[in-house]
């Protein structure tokens, strides 16, 4: 994600960065496109696909923005529940929306887009900060985001499905292995019992994980896990790629997004840590199963 406009100082940086993003992912956009009419002329069906989306907040300025964006996923590809990628028809581009941290922003002006739209969002909470501030975020969030709190959780329309963002919103990667197995496991349970509802997702806070946090997630009953590796998400995958969003992205920075255009970042991803490997004690969780646009 990028911080909310006006929580930083403009940075002349992050916006050359953000215009060659957009210029390498047009030309890879082009080259996936001519892939895919070879295809076509030579019969052959592809896989479907899902961009999985995820988003933290939309600030009140940005509810319309936010809902333009809304109406160009539903026209470019099928919205699905993120639990449902299994399955997907061949030649189909599916898009699944995504919230991380369970702010109130989220709640006062995404969910009636997303309800009025019939565009089923999964959000994933952070059991133990329900009604606080979300200090994970400071540098990032307008100063007076929250989180919500129980009894809004609970309140969520039927399209909403809730997912667990952990106990605290701790890197796991930076805790020993009782502690992360205490935020995976443990933060199930609570939401379990508050929604009265088996949880069955999960979301790594800072998309940090790693064989060890992957099995755990395993074993603690989750069904799926997301990521914030750029990749696009297929059938089986216990692990899941996904695109960050922002509703202040500009339209043609969206449009990418959404057919899967900033996939190439995981190649590069492979590059840098390749490069880094041998001054480097961690080892990531496995991208065998990713799939960029073929």
């Amino acid at each position: 994600m990028s911080e909310t406009p006006g929580v930083r100082s403009p940075s002349a940086a992050r916006f050359a960065f953000r215009i060659v993003k957009i210029g390498v992912s047009l030309i890879y956009f082009a080259i996936h496109s001519i892939w895919i009419q070879l295809l076509r002329l030579a019969r052959k069906n592809r896989a479907g696909t899902c961009v999985v989306l995820y988003y933290h907040g939309v600030p009140s300025q940005y509810r319309g923005r936010f809902e333009r964006q809304m109406q160009v996923a539903s026209r470019s590809a099928k919205p699905v529940d993120s639990r449902d990628i299994n399955g997907l028809p061949a030649n189909t581009r599916a898009v699944a929306i995504t919230f991380d941290d369970a702010l109130e922003s989220f709640l006062e002006n995404a969910a009636p887009v997303l309800m009025r739209l019939r565009i089923p969002v999964t959000v994933f909470a952070v059991a133990d900060a329900l009604g606080s501030k979300p200090k994970w975020g400071e540098s990032y969030y307008s100063p007076d985001e929250r989180v919500m709190s129980a009894e809004q959780l609970c309140k969520l329309p039927d399209l909403v499905t809730v997912g667990s963002h952990t106990l605290t919103h701790a890197n796991l990667a930076m805790l020993g292995s009782d502690a992360a197995t205490q935020e995976i496991a443990v933060s199930r349970e609570k939401l379990g019992r508050l929604l009265n509802r088996s949880i069955t997702l999960f979301s790594f806070p800072f998309g940090v994980f790693n064989a060890s946090t992957v099995r755990q997630c395993r074993e603690a009953g989750y069904e799926r896990v997301f990521t914030t590796e750029h990749v696009l998400a297929v059938a089986n995958q216990f692990v899941v790629g996904r695109i960050a969003a922002d509703p202040w992205d500009w339209p043609l920075e969206f449009r990418l997004k959404i057919m899967g255009a900033y996939c190439w970042q995981l190649r590069l991803s492979f590059v840098i840590r390749f490069i880094r490997a041998p001054f480097s004690t961690e080892k990531r969780g496995s991208s065998k199963n990713y799939q960029c646009a073929e």
